[in-house]
């Protein structure tokens, strides 16, 4: 009986712990959406924008507000995970804005950038290949893009993991948390994030004492 109680009470604290991430994860992410906003609010006190423009901005500070208030009532992680899908409908939005006000193509509905979701939308998928582990396919934004294919890293995000900062898919460690960001794309049939759990694997048992990642 006491082994029981032991372990729901394990069960229970590992709950908590993983609200706990995923929370900080995803209030990072609606802290940088909203100065992603504020930052385009003051572009357009001296742009004009026309009603496209002023139909997408509308929908992104929305979405913005929607996902303050999903974060705020959130109980449980899975709660707390379908807030990046409100966010990734918002950068979409703001990534419509800018492209209008530069002149560029419209953004397709695409995974949010694999390195940091921050970044918006991807524009493609290119090959990359993560420390320890093997090669696949990931979708990226325009500058992760540029940067890959000019032979330089991209721009993970960095998040603290005890006295030390990780890449933030080596970080994240619950399915839901990385379903929801990957999205369920599959890769010869098998879920990215399914993928991305092994390697986080050989990389934690390939790098270990080798000043790597702590995966």
């Amino acid at each position: 009986m006491a082994s029981y109680f032991r372990a729901r009470q394990e069960r229970r604290l590992a709950a908590l712990e993983e609200f706990r991430q995923a929370r900080k994860l995803i209030e990072e992410d609606v802290t940088v959406f909203g100065e992603q906003l504020t930052d385009l609010h003051v572009e357009t006190l001296t742009t004009e924008l026309d009603q496209a423009m002023r139909e997408d901005y509308q929908r992104a500070l929305d979405l913005y507000e929607r996902s303050k208030t999903g974060l705020r009532d959130a109980q449980e992680t899975s709660e707390v995970t379908a807030v990046e899908d409100v966010l990734h409908d918002g950068r979409f939005h703001l990534a419509c804005v800018l492209a209008r006000r530069d002149g560029e193509a419209l953004p397709e509905r695409r995974e949010p950038c694999f390195f940091n979701p921050q970044h918006g939308p991807s524009v493609q998928d290119v090959a990359w290949t993560p420390p320890g582990g093997v090669e696949r396919e990931v979708p990226v934004c325009r500058s992760d893009l540029r940067r890959i294919t000019g032979g330089e890293d991209p721009e993970i995000r960095l998040v603290r993991v005890g006295d030390r900062y990780v890449p933030w898919y080596a970080a994240v460690r619950e399915r839901g948390l990385l379903d929801s960001t990957l999205r369920p794309a599959a890769t010869d049939g098998v879920p990215k994030y399914v993928m991305l759990e092994a390697d986080i694997g050989r990389a934690r048992n390939s790098q270990a004492g080798q000043g790597g990642y702590p995966f």
